[in-house]
């Protein structure tokens, strides 16, 4: 049996335009994800959960770059939202994105980097223009060839990398899971000061014990 009834994915060649096999893998997670309680907008290529006081919507992206016959990038992009702060806030209750979940602090030596891959080998390499050391969840891959068990590999990433902070979030440990210890990228990405973020004023508002003023160095 197929692992799939979208015949782009199954029939696909090195003629098939791009963003028609960008368009199959989006339609095909959509689907997916509905199944699981999910909205699916085709035409915003994005699927939104809501639980309680958090919103998470995950975008599809992709290239104008991209090679026919060899290469579809596929970009996977999560943001959070506080329901109650969109009320009032002129950025819309945003929590963070990307940065603030797929960054972590890796050694203690500067310019270390470890990249993971949703699917291949782990890269390592040196980063001259950072004094961070990091591992990095990469949240792109290259979808031409996807298979069963290449979308099966992007759904597990989405599940173990981003579903489950939908609950954390309401939780005192998770808040405390994402802001100790924490790399100066995701650092940045939580205090507002690098990137637009409720993400404080959530706090203060719903774990009024945790400094994290002081935590995030304010």
């Amino acid at each position: 049996m197929d692992w799939t009834d979208n015949q782009t994915l199954l029939e696909y060649s090195k003629r098939t335009p791009c963003k028609e096999i960008f368009q199959a893998v989006c339609d095909e997670l959509g689907k997916y994800y509905q199944a699981k309680g999910f909205k699916y907008s085709r035409s915003q290529k994005k699927i939104t959960l809501e639980k309680d006081d958090i919103k998470l919507e995950i975008a599809f992206w992709s290239t104008k770059s991209n090679t026919p016959g060899k290469s579809v990038s596929f970009e996977i992009l999560p943001s959070f939202y506080s329901k109650q702060l969109a009320k009032t806030s002129n950025i819309n209750g945003i929590l963070f994105g990307h940065t603030g979940l797929f960054y972590h602090k890796y050694t203690d030596n500067p310019k270390q980097i470890l990249v993971k891959q949703i699917f291949g080998d782990e890269l390592e390499r040196i980063d001259e223009y950072s004094n961070e050391s990091n591992i990095i969840e990469n949240h792109y891959c290259n979808i031409y060839g996807i298979d069963k068990e290449k979308f099966d590999a992007i759904v597990k990433f989405i599940d173990d990398k981003i579903v489950p902070w939908i609950s954390k979030l309401a939780t005192n440990e998770g808040i405390l899971e994402l802001i100790t210890n924490a790399c100066p990228t995701r650092i940045s990405s939580l205090n507002g000061k690098g990137t637009n973020s409720d993400f404080v004023k959530y706090v203060q508002l719903n774990f009024p014990d945790i400094d994290i003023e002081k935590k995030l160095g304010l």
